[in-house]
Formats: C-alpha cells, sequence, structure tokens
C-alpha cells in the first residue's frame, strides 16, 4: 500500500496556513525534513507521528490516510450543533460546547471565531481581564490567517466592539480600517453591470442588502446606548421605528415574507415605550401588529421558500431555501419568541384585557 503522509502534511499545512518552517520549529526538526516528506523522499519517524497528529488536531490514522472523512463529519457536526446553540442554548452551554469545539479542531477559524463570540458574551457582564485577552488572542489570530471573509470580517466587528466597550479608540479604529469601505463593497461594483446579462438581478440584490441593513441601523438607533433612555426621548425612538417600518414596506410592499421579522421586532420595541407611557390602547395596537407580522412569518417561512417577492423593486429575487443544517426557526417559530416576550411584567397592567388576550391566543396557534 502506497503511504500519503507527505501529501497529508502538506495538505493540512495549506488547510491551517502553517509554513515548513513553523512545523519543522514546532517538530523540531529542519525545514528540509519537512520539504522530504512533503515530495515523498522519505517519511517522519514514527515517535514523530503523535506529535503530528496533535499538531493538526487530526488521529494517526487520518495522517496516514485512513477515515479522513470521518474528521470532516465530526466537523460539521459540530458546526451544526454551534449553530444550533447560538439560536436556543444558555450563554453557559454555548461556551461549553465552543471550548470543546475549539479541543478538537483548534486550528478551524469558524470554531475559533465562534469561541470568541462566546467568551465576549460572557466577558460582557464579568468584565474579566483574561477573557479579554482571550478573546483578543482568538480574534487576531482569525483575522491574520483567515481566507473566508464572512469569518474573518465576524472577527473583525467583534475586536471593534471589544475595543469600544472599553474606549481603546486606537485599537478600534485600527480594527475599523481593516473592513472594506462601503463604496467598494462587491454589491456596488455588481450593480453597476459585469457584462453577464444579470445586471437587473444585481441592482435589485443591491437594493435589497442596502434595505435591510438600513432598516435595521434605523431600528438600532433607538436601542444605543448612548442614546438617553428617559420619558424625553420615547416619542422620537418611536418615530425612528416607525420610519424603519415604512422603509420595508416601500421597498417589499406587502408581500414582505422574510421581512415581516423585522416588522414584528420593531412593533414590540414600539410597544415597550407605549406601556412606559401609559398609552395601553396604543400598546394594544402595537402588539396586534407585532401578532399579525409574527404569524406571516412564520406561515411565510412554511409556505413561501423558492418563491419571488412582489415588488416592482424586488420581483427577481426569491425568498431562499432554509439552511440544511439549520434555520433560526428550526427550534422555535417567531410566535414562540413574541409570546415569551410578552411575559414580560411591564405587561401586567393590560394583561387582563379581552383584546391582549387574543393576541396571546393567536401567538400561542403558531408557536412552537
Amino acid at each position: 500500500m502506497h503511504i500519503k503522509i507527505g501529501a497529508i502534511i502538506k495538505n493540512l499545512r495549506a488547510e491551517h496556513h502553517i509554513t515548513q518552517e513553523m512545523l519543522a520549529t514546532a517538530m523540531g526538526v529542519t525545514p528540509q525534513a519537512i520539504s522530504r516528506w512533503e515530495s515523498e523522499g522519505g517519511y517522519p519517524d514514527m515517535e514523530l507521528l503523535p506529535a503530528l497528529a496533535d499538531f493538526f488536531s487530526v488521529s494517526t490514522d487520518e495522517l496516514l490516510g485512513y477515515k479522513r472523512s470521518e474528521r470532516e463529519e465530526e466537523l460539521a457536526k459540530i458546526k451544526k450543533e454551534m449553530d444550533r446553540l447560538a439560536e436556543v442554548g444558555t450563554v453557559e452551554e454555548q461556551l461549553a460546547f465552543a471550548r470543546y469545539a475549539f479541543s478538537r479542531f483548534p486550528f478551524d477559524h469558524e470554531v475559533k471565531e465562534n469561541l470568541a463570540v462566546c467568551l465576549y458574551f460572557v466577558w460582557d457582564e464579568t468584565r474579566d481581564q483574561k477573557l479579554f485577552e482571550e478573546i483578543e488572542t482568538l480574534c487576531s489570530a482569525v483575522i491574520a490567517d483567515c481566507r473566508d471573509e464572512d469569518t474573518r470580517y465576524d472577527a473583525i466587528n467583534l475586536l471593534i466592539n471589544l475595543y469600544g466597550k472599553t474606549k481603546q479608540i486606537e485599537k478600534a479604529t485600527q480594527a475599523v480600517n481593516m473592513l472594506t469601505p462601503l463604496k467598494y463593497c462587491r454589491e456596488f461594483a455588481m450593480s453597476s453591470g459585469i457584462g453577464d446579462g444579470n445586471t437587473e438581478l444585481y441592482i435589485q440584490d443591491e437594493i435589497n442588502k442596502l434595505t435591510d441593513c438600513l432598516g435595521t441601523a434605523i431600528a438600532g438607533y433607538p436601542l444605543n446606548e448612548e442614546l438617553p433612555n428617559d420619558p424625553s426621548t420615547w416619542d422620537k425612538k418611536i418615530e425612528m421605528l416607525q420610519i424603519s417600518n415604512r422603509l420595508y414596506k416601500m421597498i417589499y410592499g406587502d408581500n414582505l415574507m422574510f421581512y415581516h421579522c423585522r416588522l414584528s421586532f420593531n412593533h414590540w420595541i414600539i410597544s415597550t415605550y407605549q406601556i412606559s407611557q401609559g398609552k395601553q390602547e396604543e400598546a394594544l395596537v402595537s402588539l396586534e401588529k407585532v401578532c399579525e407580522h409574527a404569524i406571516a412569518y412564520d406561515k411565510a417561512y412554511a409556505c413561501d421558500h423558492g418563491r419571488f417577492y412582489t415588488s416592482v423593486l424586488t420581483d427577481k429575487l426569491i425568498y431562499p431555501e432554509p439552511s440544511k443544517d439549520f434555520h433560526e426557526l428550526t427550534e422555535h417559530t417567531n410566535c414562540y419568541h413574541m409570546l415569551d416576550r410578552l411575559q414580560n411584567k411591564r405587561y401586567d397592567s393590560i394583561r387582563g384585557d379581552t383584546r391582549f388576550a387574543m393576541i396571546i391566543e393567536r401567538l400561542s396557534k403558531y408557536a412552537k
């Protein structure tokens, strides 16, 4: 049987962005020895196999070419569970699993970034300096080596939040400058046309993404912790959220499909301000809209995947198929989450109202 350990070492090095010199230093051999292994001019000494396997977080069998697919299947299952826990797990559950995933695949960038995110949730409550340093180290490693844009940018944004919350303005600015300016983004370039006959689709995709970015930015404005939260600001915050809702309606019309979730959330936030103002009638109207859009979102998730939006600005776009591995509604519907929010004691003043009871009844019907 032909042993392919040299090719496997070379592939593992490339996968983890490890140079021959780095591997040689870790193994206590020369770079020339690594080169000979990879060119099949020789094999590592037997006593080096466990160290090589540990270095790349694989088994010795995998290093020798056995059961590589099992390792890949394990990583896929771990990433699926990370996604599930991100949606429904407690902070403690997320962090415990993230630690386990990292122990199994310490060189995988998504695993590293996920661990950094879970640590951030804990750090944000405790401000533990050791956690800060661990998050910084993990994110810096991902930023330096990861070629997947989404994972790398997630790590950059996490550092921006970390430095921003600790008022390390210079470091936050350096991290921000790692990101691509908006005017140079992929969607802007493609909407100008690349000669493949799909320019109209690219323009609509740009409109779609810009709308959601703007809509969520407007909705996030009143929730920003630097904006005072006192009665004098509540009408202004309600107006901001209503503008966000009108934006989605303007672009997507009544056939909102996925974007019902944005309006459901915005109306819920509006209701919290109205309850605080003692405007019970207006709060009930907002909660009825919460109910309406939450149900519409859950129905769209169940029935509308693969269908086109109908607005003149988005009719080339399809509500995409849900992920085969995980989707935010896999465990619980939007109605379930909204129903949970309405258990808050702030709604006690209207809990006995028949309209509130009807809202609870309708959400309960679709909650799972």
